[in-house]
């Protein structure tokens, strides 16, 4: 299967699971397959304070990055590890998420991620390692 066929697959399937409904994000692909995850601002995203919680960013960074790097692989992969660095807080801005592949390889991928405001502020960066498995998507 090719990249483009794929890409529609990882986009059906990001439309179909209930946190990214839920948070009413969206993922589309550039020409390059970065996966690009956006998120409007909503109130439930901020922690008591009225910021954007970090928890929102993880998620962004686990998505950004674990999509550019399934959009390379038949089967499903699995997050092995990821991490994120907090830059700036955050508060009532839309986020968006680029994911970027650093290493496709047979049986693990790594790929990175940051995330921007609508303005275009850098926010957060991170990145993930993930691991080949033999389970198909559905």
């Amino acid at each position: 299967m090719d990249p483009a066929d794929r890409a529609a697959r990882m986009i059906a399937l990001f439309e179909r699971a209930p946190l990214p409904l839920h948070l009413g994000m969206t993922l589309r692909f550039d020409d390059d397959f970065h996966a690009i995850i956006e998120v409007p601002h909503a109130d439930f995203l901020d922690h008591g304070l009225g910021q954007v919680h970090g928890g929102i960013f993880a998620t962004l960074i686990d998505s950004a990055a674990w999509f550019a790097a399934a959009v390379h692989y038949d089967p499903w992969i699995s997050t092995v590890d990821f991490h994120v660095r907090l830059l700036e807080p955050v508060a009532g801005e839309d986020l968006a998420a680029t994911g970027s592949v650093v290493r496709i390889g047979r049986s693990l991928a790594a790929a990175d991620a940051e995330v921007r405001t609508a303005a275009g502020r850098l926010v957060a960066v991170g990145g993930g390692t993930f691991a080949v498995t033999g389970v198909p998507y559905t």
